[in-house]
């Protein structure tokens, strides 16, 4: 594996446990300030409009699963490609009820 493609698989795993924590101030330091979000259903945005998780903090409940299929560099300008899964276990009636779901 190049080197490249390693440290982006770096970057994917430290962005997936700070969307897993709700933390915001470090994901804002894995974004270029001139960086677009490119998200099925909505118009691209950028930095500043940035919300993970829809605008709703994670609870305990819900995590973030992403494996990273495909990394490729071509010079300066690199893209991956990964399949998302999100596990949601909901409290009702003092029961914990957990759903898998493909994102």
């Amino acid at each position: 594996m190049a080197s490249d493609e390693r440290e982006i698989r770096t970057v994917h795993s430290i962005w997936i446990d700070a969307v897993n924590a709700g933390d915001l101030a470090r994901l804002l330091t894995l974004v270029a300030e001139d960086v677009v979000f490119l998200t099925p259903g909505q118009a691209p945005f950028g930095r500043r409009d940035f919300r993970p998780t829809h605008g709703r903090p994670p609870t305990d409940a819900d995590l973030l699963h992403q494996r990273v299929e495909e990394v490729v560099v071509v010079g300066e300008v690199a893209y991956t490609r990964s399949r998302d899964s999100l596990s949601v276990t909901r409290v009702q009636a003092g029961r914990r009820h957990s759903s898998p779901g493909i994102a």
